[in-house]
């Protein structure tokens, strides 16, 4: 009887979310239209910008109304560090209540921007909220960060582990990225999630894969 409920549980919110993804692409485009309030939107649009700086822009329209099951699915899955993680420098490690705060009520009108030591560029010095999402620099997405604490942490007293490190994807294509752990249980060990989350603001130079403002 239980595994009855649960499985109808399950297949009630996956119809949930899905029957709030019902905006097309049509009136995504047409930002002049007010959708019903019951309404959100996919990320079609997003996918369909052309560069960075579209994509960046459609999230600052239209980010806070995309179905926050198809947001958070898309921030983890495209964040999630597909390759060896290396050379890891000093964590910055911050709680989840204190992060809670510099975030605030921000959503794609800010971005979470990591701030180097400038006297040690492989420690990070502070995290502050940028009002836009940059090329050059490290940046995370608010979406991305309540993603995250919504999957791991357990309280406010949770840990989010900030690093410099190196990511390889495949022979040589190596980058410079800052990656996220988070310790859900910071007074029972160090039980980091195993594959850590990382940002797209790289070095666009030297990234074969685009920045991604997700």
């Amino acid at each position: 009887m239980k595994k009855c409920t649960l499985i109808l549980m399950t297949v009630l919110t996956i119809v949930a979310c899905k029957k709030r993804e019902i905006v097309s692409s049509a009136t995504e485009n047409n930002v002049d239209k007010q959708a019903p309030l019951s309404y959100c939107l996919t990320l079609e649009g997003y996918y369909k910008s052309a560069d960075i700086e579209e994509k960046a822009e459609w999230l600052r329209q239209h980010g806070d109304s995309v179905c926050e099951c198809t947001l958070e699915e898309a921030v983890l899955q495209d964040h999630r560090a597909k390759g060896t993680v290396s050379n890891q420098k000093e964590k910055y490690v911050i709680s989840w209540g204190e992060l809670k705060k510099i975030i605030g009520s921000h959503g794609y009108d800010a971005y979470l921007n990591v701030i180097a030591d400038k006297s040690n560029d492989g420690k990070i010095d502070k995290l502050i909220m940028a009002e836009k999402y940059g090329v050059e620099g490290y940046y995370f997405s608010t979406a991305l960060i309540k993603s995250l604490a919504k999957k791991y942490a357990k309280d406010d007293n949770s840990e989010f582990q900030f690093s410099f490190a190196t990511l390889e994807e495949k022979p040589k294509n190596i980058q410079s990225v800052v990656v996220i752990q988070v310790n859900g249980n910071p007074g029972e060990g160090n039980r980091i999630n195993a594959n850590p989350y990382y940002d797209y603001s790289t070095d666009p130079h030297s990234v074969p894969i685009p920045n991604i403002p997700l």
